[in-house]
């Protein structure tokens, strides 16, 4: 048992390292200029060693980005939680995600490509899971919203109109991602997106309860 725990320690040890060098050299150098050999070099770990945990560098690059998007989920969770106004906690929740993803037009660009179409991988489902948490959180979001705005009427499913919000975040990463650009006003843009969907999703038909009659 003793054993098995101490390779077990070794294991999450070396992949915190590879974890590590791979975010400081894709941040330092960007992704064309990063090679797997130096991220093993950087980590301190043999070539063969770091194939066992990320086999591609497009691999290397979804582990490295799902750690801070991850985080980016985390603060605008907790963002949402302080704002009382639907739009507001909505345009916070996304904000870390867009703000990260400017960090970089490069290493975004691969990401998102990596997560639309990439090779199926334990690193692709997990952006992928954390896309759906994004959803999830918007969603949620919403629905606060609308409890709060209407106190007394059924919740309305919020799915589409989370999903809306996420394709004008996707879009809006794209755009920054264009080196022909000027990337300042995008927030505003969608901040201006996502107060067209919130406000929508908040003016619609408000939903019949179940059992109430006409």
């Amino acid at each position: 048992m003793a054993d098995t725990g101490r390779r077990e320690r070794n294991k999450q040890e070396k992949r915190e390292r590879i974890l590590d060098a791979a975010s400081a050299l894709f941040a330092e150098h960007g992704y064309a200029r990063v090679t797997t050999q130096r991220v093993a070099d950087r980590a301190d770990v043999a070539a063969g060693t770091l194939f066992r945990y990320a086999a591609t560098k497009s691999e290397l690059l979804l582990m490295a980005t799902n750690a801070r998007v991850s985080d980016a989920l985390a603060a605008g969770e907790a963002a949402a939680r302080d704002e009382d106004d639907g739009v507001r906690a909505v345009i916070a929740l996304v904000g870390p995600l867009l703000a990260q993803s400017r960090e970089s037009a490069e290493n975004t660009a691969v990401y998102q490509r990596e997560v639309m179409f990439g090779a199926e991988g334990a690193y692709r489902r997990e952006a992928l899971a954390l896309v759906e948490g994004f959803v999830t959180a918007i969603g949620a979001a919403l629905e606060t919203a609308w409890s709060r705005d209407h106190p007394r009427a059924a919740t309305p499913g919020s799915r589409a109109a989370a999903e809306a919000v996420f394709a004008s975040v996707h879009v809006a990463i794209l755009t920054a991602a264009r080196p022909d650009l000027v990337t300042d006003p995008l927030a505003d843009d969608l901040a201006a997106q996502v107060a067209l969907i919130v406000r929508g999703y908040l003016a619609a038909p408000t939903p019949a309860r179940k059992g109430a009659t006409t």
